[in-house]
């Protein structure tokens, strides 16, 4: 049996000056459950540009990579998990989407 090293842990912590806006723009993701879809907006300098459209958060990320619309691997993190979460909130009928807050779950 190979015997495993001691772990090297880091406490994660989520530090706010951190973050710096991406000189590539920014997105506004916009999941339409009547549509079944997840529109991620493009904006340059606060005007709209274009729309990446699907219903599966790792194709419109990995579009978005392609196409070079991200220069920064935080903002590439950040889209990740923020189209994970709409596209569950598609595929959950009683949640609240609103982006930059967790995913709200309407339990009645």
């Amino acid at each position: 049996m190979i015997e495993k090293p001691p772990m090297k842990l880091i406490k994660a912590q989520k530090i706010s000056s951190e973050w710096k806006l991406d000189r590539k723009g920014y997105f506004l993701i916009d999941p339409r459950t009547d549509e079944g879809l997840i529109y991620a907006h493009y904006y340059v300098n606060k005007e709209y540009v274009k729309s990446i459209v699907g219903n599966c958060a790792e194709s419109i990320y990995y579009t978005i990579l392609r196409e070079d619309m991200v220069s920064s691997l935080m903002h590439a993190a950040y889209l990740g998990s923020e189209l994970q979460k709409a596209e569950l909130h598609l595929k959950l009928k009683n949640s609240i989407y609103v982006q930059d807050k967790p995913l709200e779950l309407n339990n009645e």
